[in-house]
């Protein structure tokens, strides 16, 4: 890519801006203030209301953990595994424990990961991160004769996870592949390269990329034709209030995903923004938390 101008970076700039499309509140500062607030009482009242184990260490990073709710149900409890956003600089599991108690009155468990942010790593090793967490959560899982994971992320999460399920994760997992039956990717990150370029992300480079970086970090130029014949669905998903660049992600990922032969979906959430787009994740009546229900058949209300 060409040195970009001026004008373009302010364009994206905005697009990749998710607070700036809202239409909640006067200003951006003020939804991602409320949306802190939001998740950070939700996820301490679910943690207290929730049984729950914390801080079960997956690997040798700082924030290599993850945190388990709903440990009185049956050991094989159909798992949700759920990575949280942030552009890969931000929030942790101690805020992203939203969508738990919705998910385990009927009956999953639920485990949020935790991962070390940039630029205290780069985001290469992030991905390292997630692909550890999720090859001890498939372990662990066989041992407890689960035969059913989902995996969900959220913006940079939805951007860990696919990034993660490369041809190496499948030879490291085995058939503990077979384990993993749908992903939920949410306002996800499916391209890299103009944001590398915005202060509004990469401030200093914190992500530490460069043009090769950005393209082999970012999902719409990975290959996924080891990923085919399996039982495997993915499930987009957008806000009608993310940028027009957002929704364009989520719906060429789609079709990227699907000329693998894999299915896969995309839904545009009307009324929505980045940010209650997971916020709703608490309610269970909400379309995604139906979904996931609906989709692993355990839907009891």
């Amino acid at each position: 890519m060409d040195t970009p101008s001026a004008e373009q970076i302010a364009i994206w700039e905005k697009e990749y801006s998710p607070s700036e499309w809202n239409r909640r509140f006067p200003s951006a500062e003020q939804v991602i203030e409320y949306h802190v607030q939001f998740v950070t009482e939700v996820s301490d009242q679910y943690r207290r209301e929730l049984k729950c184990t914390l801080n079960v260490a997956y690997g040798p990073g700082k924030h290599e953990k993850i945190d388990i709710y709903g440990d009185d149900l049956p050991k094989d409890a159909p798992l949700l595994v759920y990575i949280h956003g942030g552009y890969w600089q931000m929030l942790s599991k101690n805020d992203s424990a939203y969508c738990a108690k919705p998910l385990v009155e009927n009956g999953f468990r639920v485990i949020i990961v935790d991962y070390d942010l940039c630029p205290d790593v780069t985001l290469s090793e992030q991905v390292k991160q997630v692909k550890r967490a999720v090859q001890f959560i498939i372990n662990n899982a066989a041992e407890n004769n689960v035969n059913d994971i989902s995996l969900a992320g959220h913006s940079a999460g939805a951007h860990l996870i696919a990034t993660s399920l490369d041809g190496d994760f499948l030879t490291a997992a085995g058939s503990g592949i077979n384990l993993i039956k749908h992903l939920y990717l949410i306002s996800g990150v499916y391209v890299l390269e103009e944001l590398r370029h915005t202060k509004a992300v990469n401030t200093n480079n914190l992500l530490d990329l460069d043009q090769f970086k950005a393209i082999s970090l970012s999902p719409l130029h990975l290959e996924y034709a080891h990923l085919t014949g399996l039982n495997l669905k993915v499930h987009l998903y957008v806000a009608e209030n993310d940028s027009n660049t957002f929704k364009h992600m989520s719906m060429n990922m789609c079709k990227h995903i699907q000329n693998y032969g894999i299915e896969s979906s995309v839904q545009i959430l009307p009324g929505l923004d980045h940010f209650d787009i997971v916020e709703k994740l608490s309610e269970e009546n909400f379309v995604i938390i139906r979904d996931i229900l609906k989709n692993s058949k355990v839907l009891i209300k």
